[in-house]
């Protein structure tokens, strides 16, 4: 008799989910530093694309938005500085929940063959998701060193910053991962909602800014969560301050996601290697 067999997918307990998520630990670790390896290595610059990829990506928001159409003008005073930490936390959020969306289907013939806690796909795609992020941050302050942004104490609330939006991304990733189980349509329309949220969430222009006019509408743009965690690295990074009120709003928003999409995720813990 084999008490500790059972079918591929069959729900367990809370408690005993989260141990055997500790003794995959090593499986969570290895397989996105695998992934991350494989990535570029054909091309001449091979890594050096994790840092490029985000600095290009700014230069081009930077020519369209600050010197073409000079939204830029009188309303940020080092509009470089700005963009690079929006569109850097931004990023790092959007790319978290793009490769959530397809890593249930991508791993479908893993599920399908082993019993293991499937949150353990959605914690391996953070990890990747924060070593790259970690390249971005990298660019991000070499930018602000050149644009004249002098570095503060305050430069090492990167650390509970990452883990506070990491732990936000997460809770994306497992409604993100979950639902485009169901609906494998959401790979194709995630980049649309994605683009939306990030022209709402004041990547590109100041939402204290003349071009929100209506206050009932820069009070919405102003609860959207990614908008308060770019505010905090913009305070950290840029003016060197903290604001503990979008701190604990922040938080308040990446637990109660995390725990909801852990509960969402885990009911359909059975489903998954059914396709």
């Amino acid at each position: 008799m084999w008490p500790s067999l059972r079918g591929i997918g069959a729900r367990t307990s809370l408690r005993e989910y989260l141990r055997e998520l500790w003794l995959w630990r090593n499986f969570i670790l290895t397989v996105p530093m695998n992934e991350l390896r494989a990535q570029n290595q054909d091309t001449l610059l091979g890594q050096i694309w994790h840092l490029l990829n985000p600095l290009l990506l700014a230069m081009i928001y930077y020519v369209i938005f600050g010197l073409i159409l000079g939204i830029s003008r009188g309303a940020v005073e080092n509009y470089s500085a700005f963009l690079i930490v929006g569109v850097i936390i931004f990023n790092y959020t959007r790319t978290s929940m793009r490769s959530g969306a397809k890593v249930i289907v991508k791993n479908r013939k893993l599920v399908q063959t082993i019993n293991f806690p499937r949150a353990a796909l959605p914690l391996s795609t953070m990890i990747e998701g924060i070593v790259s992020h970690a390249f971005g941050l990298l660019a991000m302050w070499a930018v602000l060193l050149l644009t004249g942004v002098d570095p503060s104490i305050m430069w090492l609330l990167a650390i509970p910053l990452v883990v506070l939006q990491s732990i936000f991304n997460l809770g994306l990733v497992l409604f993100t991962s979950r639902f485009a189980f169901h609906f494998r349509d959401v790979q194709n329309f995630l980049p649309y909602v994605l683009r939306v949220w990030f022209y709402v969430s004041g990547v590109l222009i100041p939402i204290e800014a003349r071009f929100v006019t209506q206050p009932n509408a820069r009070a919405v743009l102003q609860a959207n969560p990614i908008y308060i965690i770019i505010e905090i690295a913009r305070d950290a990074f840029i003016d060197g301050t903290y604001d503990p009120r979008k701190w604990w709003i922040a938080s308040a928003w990446a637990v109660g996601l995390l725990i909801a999409g852990f509960l969402y995720f885990r009911r359909a813990e059975s489903e998954y290697g059914l396709v």
